[in-house]
Order: structure tokens, then sequence, then C-alpha cells
């Protein structure tokens, strides 16, 4: 009996021992203690030091000069040259187109161009061709091959003078006369003025003025002229050549050329299209846009007096013409 008590005894020890051990539950993780930062080690500071030196401004560099007239005169010799070529050519179709449909009568079609209808040639800046600030002897020397006794001065940078005597024979004597060309060229803007003089009275003046975008302006006394380039190609135009029917015999004649004092553009100036194709003293206007040309223009009357004398001249528009392709 003392047995079976006492292994109740140890039984129920054991088994409170147990119940004790798997009631407790573990105790949370305590967060580890944050580590102090260490104190920071002190050093010396460093000697001062004299300031680096400032580095000199540097020198801006001269300005660009730009291109001299002989480079500006080749840049406006292509354009004037693919612009002489593209009206040649498309006049050249449409009359051939007109001929080939009727070959006996084709010049009685009131669209047949029988004008010249080329861009005016002035001879004055081909006479310089040759003049840059570094070139002037070489230019006088071309000079002389058609004026002897020229003489070339430079007032400035692509400025230069030439003077120079000839005989004039137009009249049918021989009369002496006093000769004098003046070329202006703006290197930066890549344009230039030339004018001419006879007895110092003008009589021939050009300027070549880039637009930007490359859009061109040719000016002279008979032709105004605004030529969009693609490349060495001829995108567009606007083309107007004024009235220049000059007097002749009994012919009155009726003159309206264009003039310096009216629009001077040197050297970058710009022209709107609406000058030359509103222009109302034109004997014709060509323009090109989109690939299709057209033609509008004048044709003269003669105006008579009561005795049938020419006194003078009327000019009457014409219908539109489109030009055949």
């Amino acid at each position: 009996m003392k047995r079976k008590v006492l292994c109740l005894f140890l039984c129920a020890l054991l088994l409170t021992a147990l119940v004790s051990c798997g009631a407790a539950k573990p105790a949370a993780a305590e967060p580890a203690p944050e580590t102090a930062a260490p104190a920071p080690v002190q050093t010396a500071a460093p000697a001062p030091t004299e300031a680096p030196a400032a580095e000199p401004e540097p020198t801006p560099a001269a300005p660009e000069p730009g291109i001299a007239y002989r480079e500006a005169y080749m840049t406006y010799l292509g354009i004037f040259t693919a612009l002489s070529e593209e009206i040649d050519r498309r006049v050249e179709v449409h009359n051939g187109l007109i001929e080939a449909a009727n070959p006996d009568t084709y010049y009685m079609n009131s669209s047949y161009l029988m004008q010249v209808l080329t861009p005016y040639r002035a001879a004055y800046p081909a006479l310089g061709a040759l003049l840059s600030d570094d070139s002037t002897g070489t230019a006088a020397e071309a000079m002389r091959a058609y004026y002897p006794d020229v003489q070339l001065t430079q007032a400035g940078p692509g400025c230069y003078e030439a003077a120079y005597t000839y005989v004039d024979k137009t009249s049918g004597a021989e009369v002496q006369r006093q000769g004098r060309c003046v070329w202006e060229c703006d290197g930066a803007a890549g344009s230039f003025r030339v004018r001419a003089y006879v007895d110092d009275a003008l009589v021939e003046f050009t300027e070549f003025v880039p637009q930007g975008g490359g859009r061109y302006l040719l000016y002279s006394g008979p032709d105004r002229i605004l030529v969009d380039m693609d490349g060495d190609s001829v995108a567009g135009f606007a083309f107007a050549r004024m009235i220049n029917a000059a007097p002749l015999g009994a012919f009155a004649g009726d003159v309206r050329l264009n003039s310096l004092d009216d629009a001077d553009f040197f050297p970058d100036g710009t022209a709107e299209e609406d000058w030359i194709v509103s222009e109302p003293d034109a004997e014709f206007i060509l323009v090109l846009k989109d690939g299709e040309a057209v033609y509008t223009g004048k044709i003269s009357q003669d105006v008579l007096s009561a005795t049938g004398e020419k006194t003078g001249v009327n000019w009457l528009d014409i219908d539109p013409i489109e030009l055949l392709q």
C-alpha cells in the first residue's frame, strides 16, 4: 500500500513539472541595444592655402572677314546661270508644244512667247570678278584687257573703285568718255553692289543680296528677281522686267527702270515678293511656284497724233499665260 502511494506521488510530481515546462511561453526577443556612434576623430585643420589665380579671360576671336567679292560674284554667277537655264528650258518647252500643234501658224498664237525673258546680264560685276583684298594687282591686270589705262584703288575692306577712259562709238562719231565703277562687298552677308558711271552719270547697277533660307535677290535697272534655290537647282522665283523701250527715231519711247534711290537693299535688306508680282510698270512678270510657271505681261500700243505721227506708247495688259510643260 505504501509502495502504491509513493508511486502515485512521484507521478504527480513529474506531471506537475512537465505541465510547468510546456505552459511557459518564450519571452520575445528584445531589440539589440543601439550601438553608440564612435566619437569623431579630431584631426588638425589643414593649413590655409592661397586661392588659385583666376584664369585670364579668353581673348575674343577677331570677327571673320567673310567672303571676298570674287567669291560672292561666283555665287551670284552660279545662281544667275541656273535661273537663266531654267527659264530658257521652260520657254522652249512651252513654245515647242505650241509649234508642234500649229506648225504653220504657231507665231500667231497669243500664248507664244517671243520676248527675251532671261535675266539682264550686267557687264560690270564681271569686270571685277577677280577682286579680293589680297589680289587687287591681279584684278587690275585683268581689267586692262578692256581699259588699258584703268586705275584701281581700294577704299576699304571689300570696297574698290576703278577709273578709266574709253572711246564711245555708239553715236557714229568717236567720243572720249570717262568711266568709273565701284564695287562693294559685304563679306559677312555675302552680298555685293556694283555701280557704273559714264561721265559721272549712273548707267548701270547690280545688287546681289542673300535673303536667307536659300533665297536670293538679284536687283538691277531693268530686273528685280527673288529666286529660291534647292542646292544648285532653281526651286522657284518671282521675276519682273521693267519697261525699257528706249527712244528710236520718231518713237517716243517709255523707259521706266528701277532706281537705287527707290530701293537699295545692300548689304542685308530683304525684299517682299509682292514688290515684284504687283509692280505696275513691269513689261512682264514671270513666276515659278510649285512647279508651274505663269507669265503676265503687257503689249505696247502706239499713240498717234492727229497727223498720224507717233507721239508715245500705251502698255496694255494681256491675259496670264500658264507655260505648258
